[in-house]
């Protein structure tokens, strides 16, 4: 496996400077990490065909190489000679790809073997993945007859769009041998069809110059070399007598691009050049070429549809505040931010154009609710736009909800240090269940208890997660949960609790530090349970003297729900259900009757959007200037409520209206209602009680 000088560089920099973070790396050498991701595989190849160890990659510890292999690694890649420039099993596939696309007649393994200069079995090993990646990812099937060899057989444009995403993989990573061997590809087949080669390539640069200058843009250097060879296998796929066919929203889409009367002129342009008359149904084609490839604004405008794009992202914004119980402050900035990814996304998505995000997996699985929350959020932009979102376009959206949620000093990104002794799978379990308690998104570095020992605490932990017992002064008035593999339903809330409540950890700890010196010259025996009992008190204290109300878990939900349920045996237009379930909050000063119309206006607006089932509404708005800690009010209909939207099929009998707290302590209590709603027993009870005594005995201590 030759190496190509970038992955050269990127050996001799981690040997030289090991425990480089990746970040660190890349910049030092100028190279964007996807390009690192792209050859970390080249680069392990060789290594281990040359007889080393893989390179090493640590979030924590960073890159590095065997220490003793450094010196022999460095000697190989002196001795290193220029020899021809030998494909990896991602370049001969691709190459496979292009040949057998371009050919009209089958190609058989004897031929595709001598195309990459390897034996029969590399080449069947080959073909075997690119059939399941044909299928899996574009619905293609790669066939073979023993008498006539393979062919791929499929919609014309899936074809197309498959190379598409190929040649743009291949120009972003690859090195300039792959690209001259795609040009050998491309002119060697157009000859057959009796072309001029040269005389192809500059009538397509003279065209795609004219499209600039039609569209007012100018195209990247590496969108021009795409747009060519794109260009020149549409034409030979064309004069092959294959035809691209749109669906009727496709068609609408590409006629209402600027891009398509600059396609036309394109297509006229290359059929006069190239005298070989109008080059029939490549102009929608042409459009979609251009219309991917053209400079994106980054900021709505004043059209029509930049208005309608932008609508639809601000309910996908109300609905994740929805979904989550997060408000954001700044939703301008976010709401600009998304136009400038998803405009070119639903483009994308509605031609089933690929866009390949090499932190998809990392992206799922840090931040999994954020995921989760985005499919549910987006279902209603994806049913105005008919359009599917597949996993990598949702986790570039996920990236920009949790660069919100990081920007907020109450939602800002969490150090949590794991400190455990189980094997790497019991570990990476115990982490996932840590992701999957919060929205919030969390920075979770792992250690084990001899490491932690021998160290001093990382800076700026927030809370210290272990399944081994700790020494308390190592922790620093850190906070410490203490937890079990399978982390139990007490444990959860404890964590989410830690996780959501912004409280400075090292005040309770002076202060109890301090009780407990006092007491122990009195007690000195009692000192661990003098603690112990201390450290309760004092977090309840602080926690109320704040403005608070007592912890989450220190109350059921009926404790919380403490005159503030309500029952109603008459029917109720939906406006009076609302104020009337928000009566007691107001009543309370928890809130004024300005929240209750707030949510009316939201869903004369937007029609309902919060709901935990049909026969339960959970209404909420943003959290009212200065609350220090959430509120709930629950109201018990007899009559269910009727909506003038017929869009949603819910006939709810129970509002519950939800004050959220800027610091997300509201949380648990989402999780204690879902409970009770899940529950399906305690759920029947309470929609069938009629009397308000009935709704409490129903209420879980």
């Amino acid at each position: 496996m030759q190496l190509d000088h970038l992955a050269v560089d990127i050996i001799k920099k981690v040997a030289a400077e090991p425990g480089l973070t990746l970040r660190a790396l890349c910049e030092r050498l100028d190279l964007p990490q996807r390009n690192f991701y792209y050859r970390r595989k080249k680069i392990d190849d060789w290594l281990v065909h040359a007889g080393f160890s893989a390179l090493r990659v640590d979030g924590h510890q960073g890159l590095s190489l065997q220490e003793q292999e450094v010196e022999s690694i460095l000697n190989h890649l002196a001795s290193l000679d220029e020899q021809g420039y030998k494909l990896c099993s991602e370049e001969r596939r691709n190459h496979l790809l292009l040949n057998i696309a371009c050919s009209n007649l089958p190609l058989l393994t004897q031929q595709l073997s001598k195309l990459n200069n390897v034996s029969r079995n590399t080449t069947l090993d080959d073909l075997s993945t690119l059939k399941s990646t044909l299928q899996e990812q574009h619905g293609l099937t790669l066939s073979v007859s023993k008498k006539e060899g393979y062919h791929i057989t499929g919609g014309q444009l899936e074809l197309r769009l498959c190379i598409h995403q190929m040649l743009q993989h291949s120009l972003k990573y690859a090195q300039a041998q792959v690209e001259i061997r795609v040009e050998q590809v491309l002119r060697k087949h157009l000859t057959e069809q009796g072309l001029c080669t040269d005389k192809v390539k500059s009538a397509i640069v003279f065209a795609i110059d004219q499209a600039e200058s039609h569209l007012n843009c100018v195209f990247s250097d590496k969108d021009k070399r795409l747009l060519l060879y794109m260009m020149m296998f549409s034409l030979l796929d064309t004069l092959q007598g294959h035809y691209v066919e749109f669906t009727a929203a496709q068609i609408n889409a590409l006629r209402s691009q600027p891009e398509c009367w600059a396609a036309a002129s394109l297509n006229n342009c290359l059929s006069e050049l190239l005298n070989i008359g109008e080059i029939a149904g490549n102009t929608l084609f042409l459009t979609l070429l251009l219309s991917v490839s053209k400079k994106i604004a980054s900021t709505p405008g004043d059209s029509a549809e930049d208005k309608r794009l932008t609508y639809c992202i601000q309910r996908l914004v109300e609905q994740f505040q929805s979904l989550s119980g997060v408000y954001f402050s700044d939703v301008s900035n976010l709401v600009a931010r998304l136009f400038s990814h998803l405009g070119p996304a639903i483009h994308r998505c509605l031609f089933n154009i690929k866009s390949e995000n090499v932190l998809r997996d990392d992206v799922i699985q840090r931040y999994p609710l954020i995921f989760q929350l985005c499919q549910q959020a987006i279902t209603e932009l994806e049913a105005e736009y008919q359009v599917a979102f597949n996993d990598d376009e949702l986790s570039y959206i996920t990236i920009s909800f949790a660069a919100w949620l990081d920007r907020k000093p109450e939602t800002g990104e969490q150090a949590v240090l794991l400190v455990t002794e189980g094997g790497v799978s019991s570990t990476a379990i115990l982490e996932n269940q840590l992701r999957n308690l919060t929205v919030l998104p969390l920075d979770i570095r792992h250690l084990s208890y001899s490491k932690f020992m021998a160290q001093p605490m990382p800076a700026h932990t927030r809370l210290v997660v272990s399944s081994i017992a700790l020494p308390r002064e190592k922790l620093h008035g850190v906070h410490h949960v203490l937890v079990q593999h399978m982390l139990s339903a007490n444990e959860k809330i404890q964590l989410r609790n830690v996780l959501e409540s912004k409280n400075d950890n090292v005040l309770e700890h002076e202060l109890v530090n301090a009780l407990v010196a006092a007491a122990a010259n009195y007690a000195p025996q009692m000192k661990e349970a003098l603690h112990q009992d201390f450290s309760g008190i004092v977090q309840r204290y602080l926690h109320q003297a704040s403005g608070g109300e007592a912890l989450p878990q220190c109350r059921s939900l009926a404790g919380h729900l403490h005159g503030r349920v309500q029952y109603c045996a008459q029917t109720l237009e939906w406006r009076k259900a609302v104020r009337k379930a928000a009566k007691p909050l107001v009543n309370q000063r928890v809130i004024t009757s300005d929240y209750a119309e707030g949510i009316i206006a939201h869903i004369e607006k937007s029609g309902l959007t919060m709901y935990l089932s049909p026969d339960v509404l959970l209404l909420h708005d943003a959290p009212p200037p200065g609350l220090a800690a959430p509120a709930l009010a629950l109201l018990k209909l007899k009559q269910p409520l009727q909506f003038d939207n017929g869009t949603h099929q819910v006939t709810p009998r129970l509002i519950i209206i939800l004050v959220p707290s800027a610091n997300l302590s509201h949380i648990p209590l989402l999780s204690a209602l879902n409970d009770l709603i899940s529950d399906d027993s305690m759920l029947q009870q309470m929609l069938k009680a009629a009397s308000l005594q009935d709704v409490l005995a129903v209420l879980p201590d």
